[in-house]
């Protein structure tokens, strides 16, 4: 009776072991949506953008796309603002263990011309905001420059500028110290934050302040 009562206990126990162990969540989750707003470009009066979210290996996508392309929108005559407005939502949700490889938003912005060409105009990229929260950030815009005077001047005949030949070149590090570059513009993008479980694995889920100005792609604010 003593054994049957032992072995009886030792299994309640183990099975309590494990559904306490099958409670513990193997991951987090961070839920973003929100969409692009719009862009100022000077002298462009036609625009549409290509956007392509960037992560590490430990972030895998739940649910949402990773990539997207907008309508071509062109500039008001009837407004003093001259901008280029999409509201081209954006939803997905990740999950992973590791911090490290946290998801870019990849913005390659084309004009069309009256040849029908697309003309590169400008290149940006910004992390998705760490905590939760309602946030509107500014996207500075660059596109690379030839390396020579007659490099230049060939784009220019030809219609054709430079422009990179990977799209996720701006979330990279490596060799962005000698890729020279010239600022276009800028694009505003509106991010609705939510994260979970991230506490479990050691991070602060502190929520942060709403937004009503913009932050900047280097994290400053501006009303």
């Amino acid at each position: 009776m003593a054994t049957a009562a032992a072995a009886a206990a030792a299994a309640a126990a183990a099975a309590a072991a494990s559904a306490g162990s099958a409670s513990i969540p193997a991951h987090f989750l961070l839920m973003c949506t929100g969409q692009l707003e719009s862009a100022d470009i000077p002298n462009c009066r036609n625009a549409y953008c290509k956007l392509m979210l960037v992560s590490g290996n430990d972030w895998h996508l739940v649910d949402g796309l990773e990539d997207g392309i907008t309508q071509i929108a062109r500039q008001s005559s009837c407004s003093d603002l001259q901008r280029l407005v999409w509201n081209f939502p954006i939803e997905v949700t990740y999950k992973s263990t590791n911090p490290f490889g946290w998801p870019q938003l990849v913005l390659s912005v084309f004009e069309v011309d009256a040849l029908g060409r697309d003309i590169i105009r400008g290149y940006g990229c910004i992390h998705l905001p760490i905590k939760a929260g309602r946030y509107v950030r500014k996207v500075r815009l660059y596109r690379p420059v030839s390396s020579s005077l007659l490099q230049q001047f060939t784009s220019w005949v030809m219609g054709m500028p430079a422009e990179f030949t990977d799209p996720r070149l701006p979330s990279m590090g490596e060799g962005r110290e000698v890729t020279r570059v010239s600022s276009s513009g800028s694009a505003f993008v509106q991010f609705n934050i939510i994260t979970k479980d991230m506490g479990l694995f050691g991070y602060s889920e502190t929520p942060g302040p709403e937004r009503g100005g913009t932050l900047t792609s280097d994290g400053f604010h501006l009303m």
